[in-house]
């Protein structure tokens, strides 16, 4: 039974997860270009881009929301 248990840790731990970046903006008065751009510049420092990756509400503010992009 403990032979099963040490096989388990060594199996693949699946896909790793990479670089991303949550931006703060206003929903109000934004620019979708500009968010983008600003996510691309992160990436690049990883030689990725941005790809888009949904968003969130702030919890604590009715204004703020967050955007997030993966580096893929």
């Amino acid at each position: 039974m403990a032979a099963a248990f040490l096989g388990a840790c060594a199996s693949d731990p699946g896909p790793v997860t990479g670089e991303s970046i949550s931006i703060p903006y206003d929903p109000y008065d934004f620019d979708p270009d500009d968010l983008q751009a600003e996510a691309d510049a992160h990436c690049e420092a990883y030689g990725l881009r941005a790809v888009y990756d949904g968003e969130t509400v702030d919890t604590q503010s009715v204004r703020w929301r967050y955007r997030h992009f993966r580096c893929v």
